[in-house]
C-alpha cells in the first residue's frame, strides 16, 4: 500500500497572529478516513505568527511541514514554494486568516474527485465575514442567486461569470505540476497567485462546484485584495486585467468574448472613477466605450455629471438620504 498522503493542505500567511490558531485548529479538526499533511509557508511574518506555527509543528511533527524561515517572497512566490513542497495526490488551501467551518470539507471534496477522475478541481460555497462590521453573509454564492458554472469553465472565469473562494478549493497535484508554470507567472509579474492558477487549470481540467458552504472567508477593510485607497483600486483592477489578458492571448479566446471582456473592464473602471469623482480616469474608459458603441444614456449622463462636481455631490447626498428613508421604512 502506498504511503503517500491523499492530500496536502497548503497554508500561507503573513502577520496573522490573531487568526492563525483558528485556522490550524479547524484543519486539525477535519474528519476524514485518509492521511494528510499540512505544508505551511509563513512569508517572513514580523509578529508572532511564526512562533505560533512553530508550536503547532512541535505538537504535530508527523503532520506539519513548516517551510524554512527566509526573506519575504511575496504572495506569488510564497504560493509557489508551498505548491512545490506539497506531496499529496490532491492539494487544498487555507490562508492564515480564513477557516473551515465544515469538518467534512476534505471528506466531501476528496470523495468527489476520487469517484470522478475526469474532474481535476472542486470548490464550494463559503460564508463571508466582514471583519469591520462583525457581520457574516452565509453561503455567499447562494445569496447572490447566480448559477456557478461547471465542467469547462475557462471562458466563464475570464468573463467573471463567477469567482472562486481560494480556501474552498481542492485540486489535483498532478494537474498543478503538469500545467501551471510558475516561471511564466513570475516573468509576467502577476500580482496574485490564485487567479492565474485557476485560469490555467480551467483550460485543462474540469471544474466541479459543491453548493455546501465549507469555509469562512474574512473580508478586511483596506486589505491587500480590498483596498480603500483610491490609487490602489486602479492597481488592483489593472492587475486582474493584465492576468486575464495574458491568458486570452495565450489561448486565443474568440473575438466576441474578448470584446465582452474589454467592455466589462472599462465599465468597471468607469464606475470606480465615477464613485471617486475622478473625471480624467472616467473619461478614458468612457471614450473607449463610446468608440465601441457601448455608451448608453445612463453612462452618458454620469459622464456629463462628472464635469460638474457640485451636481454630483448633491446627487450623492440625495441618494444617501433616500437610502436612509428606505431603510427606516422597512423597520
Amino acid at each position: 500500500m502506498s504511503s503517500r498522503n491523499m492530500i496536502s493542505i497548503g497554508v500561507m500567511g503573513y502577520n496573522q497572529e490573531k487568526y492563525v490558531r483558528q485556522t490550524m485548529d479547524c484543519i486539525l479538526a477535519q474528519q476524514c478516513n485518509f492521511t494528510f499533511e499540512i505544508v505551511i509557508g509563513d512569508d517572513a511574518s514580523t509578529d508572532n505568527t511564526r512562533t505560533i506555527l512553530e508550536e503547532y509543528q512541535k505538537k504535530y511533527p508527523h503532520i506539519i511541514k513548516l517551510l524554512p524561515r527566509g526573506p519575504n517572497k511575496g504572495i506569488l512566490r510564497n504560493f509557489r514554494a508551498v505548491m512545490e513542497a506539497c506531496t499529496g495526490k490532491y492539494i487544498t488551501i487555507c490562508h492564515c486568516d480564513d477557516f473551515w467551518h465544515d469538518p467534512l470539507k476534505l471528506e466531501k471534496q476528496i470523495s468527489f474527485l476520487e469517484n470522478n477522475p475526469d474532474y481535476g478541481f472542486v470548490h464550494t460555497d463559503a460564508d463571508v465575514f466582514f471583519q469591520d462590521r462583525n457581520v457574516t453573509v452565509p453561503s455567499f454564492h447562494a445569496a447572490e442567486e447566480k448559477p456557478v458554472p461547471e465542467g469547462d469553465v475557462y471562458k466563464d472565469l475570464v468573463l467573471s461569470k463567477f469567482f472562486i473562494f481560494t480556501g474552498s478549493t481542492c485540486f489535483s497535484k498532478e494537474a498543478i505540476d503538469k500545467y501551471v508554470n510558475f516561471d511564466e507567472f513570475e516573468k509576467a509579474d502577476f500580482m496574485y497567485e490564485d487567479l492565474p492558477t485557476w485560469l490555467e487549470l480551467a483550460k485543462h481540467v474540469k471544474f466541479k462546484y459543491l453548493p455546501d458552504s465549507t469555509m469562512t472567508y474574512r473580508r478586511f477593510k483596506n486589505s491587500h485584495s480590498n483596498p480603500t485607497q483610491k490609487a490602489r483600486k486602479y492597481v488592483l483592477m489593472d492587475a486582474h486585467y493584465k492576468m486575464k489578458t495574458h491568458f486570452i492571448r495565450k489561448y486565443n479566446l474568440d473575438r466576441e468574448s474578448v470584446l465582452e471582456f474589454e467592455m466589462q473592464y472599462h465599465q468597471m473602471r468607469f464606475n470606480v472613477a465615477y464613485n471617486q469623482s475622478n473625471y480624467n480616469e472616467a473619461n478614458k474608459s468612457y471614450q473607449y466605450l463610446k468608440n465601441h458603441n457601448q455608451a448608453d444614456m445612463k453612462l452618458m449622463l454620469k459622464h456629463t455629471i462628472l464635469r460638474f462636481p457640485v451636481v454630483q455631490t448633491s446627487l450623492k447626498k440625495i441618494s444617501k438620504l433616500y437610502s436612509k428613508k428606505s431603510f427606516y421604512n422597512h423597520e
